[in-house]
């Protein structure tokens, strides 16, 4: 066998791009075949606690949320209802397809259990949690050119001809609403997005961007925004409250959509805004959990993005050299001169 000092050596002779072949080649198959995790015994650590490199990435996670879910059990025939962004549209899928008591209410334009559309915001979670509590809450109902729609639900989830017609759709959606959370034993909330249009005169946040023709004719009535991370959590909090004055039985499942934001009103650049809100909601989500009894959460977002081949070595951590060249790139080309 060669001296390694040759080898590494003859190893620098290669052409870098022969080089970074070779690295690739041998990361690839470290990932393939890793090491058996383990803990750090000299630090009292247990191998849930240290980073698992390679495919070792989803058996750790397995086993570390395996405890931190303690107490949540979910069997066939547990009544689980699901609201939230479209991430939320795979749980209600899943629970349907695989045969699971998926709870309801009326139709929906996606599949959720009530007709509240996608649910983006803390805020707008907190405003379906209120009317389906408070059957005497106030019905907001607005107009964009002939048709009547409800601001606090997406346009998708219903357009009517005539204001009594929304009124009457609004008053049965709010009941669909209030017998879904009544009913439910298990309440999976998917986290999506932190920014929306609120109205200033209501205090309402949209559901959904209000319409072109009425942000341009009451400009100064809306205005887009983040939201605070002390807001959301009291927002979130004060949600669950309100359910569970409903339904004590009611367990609660949270997890932060992957999906990022399409677009954002609040920033100059979508990627990072978006990554900003999904920060927020990930600390959110983490303070809840540890501040409301029979919450737990489910790290959707840290299975789609933690484990990433494409940027990050074989221990899932350091980060390929592919990845660390496209970042000084994009710094030469914004703020080196």
């Amino acid at each position: 066998m060669l001296p390694h000092r040759f080898v590494k050596a003859l190893f620098k002779t290669l052409p870098p791009a022969v080089q970074q072949r070779v690295r690739n080649t041998v990361e690839e198959r470290q990932r393939r075949r890793p090491i058996p995790h383990r803990g750090l015994e000299e630090f009292g650590l247990a191998g849930t606690q240290v980073y698992p490199e390679g495919q070792n990435f989803d058996d750790c996670l397995r086993i570390g949320m395996t405890n931190q879910l303690k107490g949540l059990v979910i069997h066939k025939e547990t009544p689980v209802a699901s609201i939230g962004s479209c991430f939320a549209d795979e749980f209600a899928s899943h629970m349907r397809a695989t045969g699971f008591n998926y709870v309801s209410a009326e139709s929906d334009v996606f599949p959720a259990s009530a007709n509240w559309g996608r649910v983006y915001t803390i805020p707008c979670l907190h405003q379906i949690a209120t009317y389906s509590i408070d059957e005497g809450l106030a019905i907001s109902i607005e107009r964009h050119a002939d048709e009547w729609f409800d601001p606090l639900r997406e346009p998708r989830t219903g357009l009517f001809p005539t204001r009594e017609e929304a009124e009457a759709a609004i008053r049965s959606h709010r009941a669909a609403s209030r017998r879904v959370f009544a009913s439910a034993r298990l309440l999976i909330i998917t986290l999506g997005q932190n920014e929306a249009w609120v109205d200033r005169e209501s205090g309402l946040a949209w559901a959904h961007r209000p319409p072109t023709a009425l942000l341009e004719a009451e400009r100064a009535r809306f205005e887009a925004r983040t939201f605070s991370f002390e807001e959301d959590v009291a927002w979130l909090e004060d949600s669950l409250r309100l359910l569970r004055s409903l339904n004590p039985d009611l367990d609660v499942l949270l997890t932060v959509s992957p999906v990022a934001s399409y677009a954002t009103f609040c920033g100059t650049e979508a990627i990072t805004q978006s990554f900003a809100g999904k920060c927020v909601l990930r600390s959110v989500a983490e303070r809840v959990v540890h501040s409301v009894p029979r919450v737990w959460y489910f790290p959707s977002f840290e299975i789609a993005l933690a484990y990433n081949p494409h940027t990050f070595r074989a221990d899932n951590r350091h980060v390929k050299k592919s990845t660390v060249d496209r970042i000084f790139k994009l710094l030469h080309q914004t703020v080196v001169r």
